[in-house]
């Protein structure tokens, strides 16, 4: 059962969370950079299984539900077999009727974590 189980999980990083000051030696500027050059969101989004990583996907931006659905559909399902059980954060993104269907088409369980 437990080879069965996968939670989809996601995380950012902002570059605009770079720290933008810094040490340098007595009498010497201090020169870095952020990531990017602007100030830019990039996000990580996998499914997390008991031995592995699933389907690790980085998104260009902020996660919504059409970036949620096209990472279902291209990334996700390929990766499932029928009787899967995928458990979600419960994130408006993640409420996503068509992921749904993509996951029950396979046989595949959907379950959204409790508010």
């Amino acid at each position: 059962m437990l080879t069965q189980i996968g939670f989809i999980d996601e995380t950012s990083v902002k570059t605009n969370m770079a720290k933008t000051t810094g040490w340098a030696p007595r009498g010497e500027r201090l020169v870095d950079h952020a990531p990017f050059g602007h100030w830019h969101t990039q996000t990580f989004i996998a499914a997390l299984r008991h031995d592995r990583l699933d389907a690790p996907w980085v998104i260009d931006g902020p996660i919504n539900r059409d970036l949620f659905d096209l990472y279902i559909e291209t990334q996700l399902a390929p990766t499932l077999q029928p009787g899967d059980v995928i458990i979600l954060d419960n994130l408006s993104s993640h409420k996503s009727p068509k992921a749904a269907q993509v996951l029950r088409d396979i046989g595949c369980w959907f379950l959204p974590l409790p508010p």
